[in-house]
């Protein structure tokens, strides 16, 4: 499956591999997404995300769009701000999801600081009023 995906993508067939991933949990596609890019270090695979956010702006492909550039394509330059910007919005998106409130703490980590420390306390505050567990949120109080 993964296999195809890489192959659909790489070939530019975007229109296949959509519907290929319409069949997949958020959880597969994500881990997919990752597994390529750490594997390949090829932008193709952010280029192939941007194309269905044009189709269908959603919280979750912003945030795979901020994790591959986050993560395996963190090296090219200026892939930690486009991520930054991908996390923001995905917020925008779904205000309520707080898992990617602990995600956008960690561009207060990253050498960069995309995040100041006030803003990232802020938003920790925030994450702890929600999800008192939450030892993401901790670290930044």
């Amino acid at each position: 499956m993964i296999t195809k995906l890489e192959n659909l993508i790489i070939s530019l067939n975007f229109t296949e591999a959509k519907a290929l991933i319409d069949g997949l949990n958020k959880d597969e596609v994500e881990d997919y997404f990752m597994e390529l890019c750490f594997k390949s270090e090829n932008i193709i695979f952010y280029s192939f995300v941007f194309d269905m956010l044009k189709e269908k702006e959603t919280a979750f492909l912003h945030y795979i769009a901020s994790i591959i550039l986050s993560q395996p394509l963190c090296h090219l330059k200026g892939a930690y701000q486009a991520a930054f910007f991908h996390a923001k919005k995905a917020i925008e998106l779904d205000k309520d999801d707080v898992e990617l409130k602990e995600y956008l703490l960690f561009f207060n980590d990253i050498p960069d600081k995309l995040l100041n420390d006030k803003e990232a306390k802020t938003l920790a505050e925030k994450v702890i009023k929600i999800k008192p567990e939450s030892e993401i949120a901790k670290k930044f109080i």
